[in-house]
């Protein structure tokens, strides 16, 4: 019996499992042996659908079709009639490409195909190279006011004051402030990167300032409104951008928005006020409410307010629990701000396809974000470099994401190997040899590789809070592993097949990963063995 389908040989957008809105699908199957073949297709919008193949030569079907004006999501598998029996044909898992035959009785896991509206990402970001900072760690500019605050000695490592309860008692800080980010500019210019993705800045009780208080307000201890607009002007000189951090699905519990507006946040079913996982200090707000959307989304709102100060874009903090209509506003808003203006979501799970309180979101339908933290990779990076998987199965699963995601949010993804919600890499990978090998993967695929800041100083640490340990400016640094970033940014920026260039990945006989980079003319391959944490030019 021979059966045989590749969802990466579709012919409308090779290999891409995705199609615009009014775009046309061909599927084929080769199935000489059936007595019928059958297209059963699926989408939640409009059900399930059987469908007749349009014709048969020579032992393939074939089927058109196009989709809908929706960003929607079809899946599909084949059904096929061979003597008495009825076989499928599906998915092979979740890994796309070359699919399975189904026995009767088993359930067949289906092909996806994404549909979106069209889009495009900013340029500069998708050819960019991110650092990421958290600005309490950084850099501390001198003649700093306290605020009243308890401030530690510089490389102290990061520990909470607790109550007895596990409660924070008090917030200590490290003083880092935006000065001192413009004074490290030339450094982080000197690496290769040139956009710098900010952790929380507005005013907040807390050190990491996702307790937003007032998201018109600088925190005082990191400076004023006009420290961020120098901050903006100076990286702007240097060919550099600044994207901020989003936090709106919460506030802190001590703002003026929960003190007087109880409205703009969830309720439990006493009547309590909902709060994010539990955790007291932080409301959860109700997006659906039009005064809050406003103050968020509206001519006058935050989103645009910091962009007319320099801002180049936001990262949008647990944007799988904001409601699809909020996240289509925040489009909205940014994108009339400054069309060039860039929105990443905080998505941890696959974004072409993901439920949550009920809802299919709609993050890559092209109407809500540009990209997201591409957090699958990561993990797939840190698996491959321990051994915990093959070569085979790092190439597979980097081509299944491929086929579901759209272009642009393929080449938009925010790719990171530690932040600070995670482990630093060093600590997760135990040298510097594997940390060489990670970030070299984390260079050469598709997508904007981030450097979480300290990481080419080789600063360890654990969960949070250790993962935010001050930045070492007065220690002799890994000079080696500085090096390595910077060679990593140097190849990035100066190849244009790694920052637009088709991805092929494949192993060898021998186990090897093949990564191969193509645009126009222009062929990258390099090679990788996490047996030996080797990698070269192939």
């Amino acid at each position: 019996m021979e059966l045989y389908h590749n969802s990466r040989d579709i012919n409308y957008r090779k290999p891409f499992g995705a199609v615009h809105c009014k775009g046309s699908v061909e599927l084929s199957l080769k199935a000489p042996d059936a007595d019928y073949a059958l297209l059963r297709l699926y989408c939640e919008e409009a059900g399930e659908g059987i469908l007749d193949p349009d014709e048969c030569i020579n032992g393939i079907y074939t089927w058109r079709f196009s989709v809908p004006d929706n960003d929607i999501v079809l899946w599909y598998f084949f059904v096929c009639g061979i003597g008495d029996n009825t076989y499928c044909y599906g998915n092979n898992g979740d890994l796309g490409g070359e699919g399975r035959i189904y026995y009767p009785g088993e359930t067949p896991d289906s092909f996806q195909i994404t549909v979106y509206h069209p889009f495009e990402v900013p340029k500069w970001y998708k050819e960019g190279i991110i650092y990421q900072i958290f600005p309490d760690r950084f850099f501390r500019a001198d003649g700093i006011d306290t605020c009243g605050r308890r401030i530690e000695e510089w490389n102290t490592l990061p520990y909470y004051i607790k109550n007895g309860d596990g409660s924070i008692a008090e917030w200590n800080f490290w003083g880092g402030n935006l000065k001192g980010i413009t004074e490290k500019l030339d450094y982080i210019r000197s690496l290769g990167a040139d956009i710098i993705y900010l952790n929380p800045i507005f005013a907040a009780r807390s050190n990491h300032r996702y307790d937003t208080a007032d998201y018109f307000k600088i925190d005082p201890l990191l400076g004023t409104e006009d420290d961020f607009k120098k901050l903006c002007a100076e990286a702007k000189k240097r060919g550099m951008r600044i994207i901020l951090d989003g936090v709106f699905n919460h506030t802190g519990i001590d703002s003026d928005y929960y003190s007087n507006h109880q409205d703009w946040y969830l309720k439990n079913e006493d009547g309590s006020i909902k709060c994010w996982w539990g955790v007291k200090d932080l409301p959860e707000t109700d997006e659906s409410n039009p005064e809050f959307a406003e103050m968020i989304c509206g001519e006058n709102g935050v989103l645009r307010h910091w962009i007319r100060r320099g801002a180049s874009g936001w990262r949008l903090d647990v944007a799988d629990e904001l409601p699809n209509e909020f996240l289509c506003r925040i489009r909205e808003a940014v994108k009339a701000e400054d069309p060039d203006a860039l929105l990443i979501g905080e998505v941890w799970d696959d974004a072409s396809y993901k439920i949550d309180y009920g809802h299919r979101m709609r993050f890559l339908g092209g109407k809500q974000l540009d990209g997201v933290m591409n957090y699958p990779l990561r993990n797939d990076i840190i698996e491959y470099t321990r051994g915990e998987i093959s070569a085979a199965d790092f190439a597979e699963r980097q081509m299944a994401r491929m086929e579901k995601y759209p272009a642009e949010a393929f080449y938009g993804c925010f790719n990171t190997l530690d932040s600070h919600d995670r482990e630093r890499i060093i600590t997760m990978l135990g040298s510097d040899q594997a940390v060489k090998f990670a970030t070299a993967l984390l260079f050469v695929l598709p997508g904007v590789p981030v450097i979480y800041y300290g990481d080419e100083k080789g600063l360890e640490g654990g969960k949070d809070p250790d993962n935010r340990r001050p930045m070492p400016w007065s220690e002799e640094g890994n000079e080696d592993l500085s090096d390595h970033y910077k060679a990593m940014c140097a190849m990035r920026n100066s190849l244009k097949s790694l920052k637009n260039g088709n991805l092929k990945a494949f192993a060898t006989a021998e186990g090897e990963l093949i990564i191969e980079r193509t645009y126009g003319a222009e062929t990258s391959r390099f090679s990788f063995d996490a047996k030996s944490l080797l990698f070269g030019i192939a």
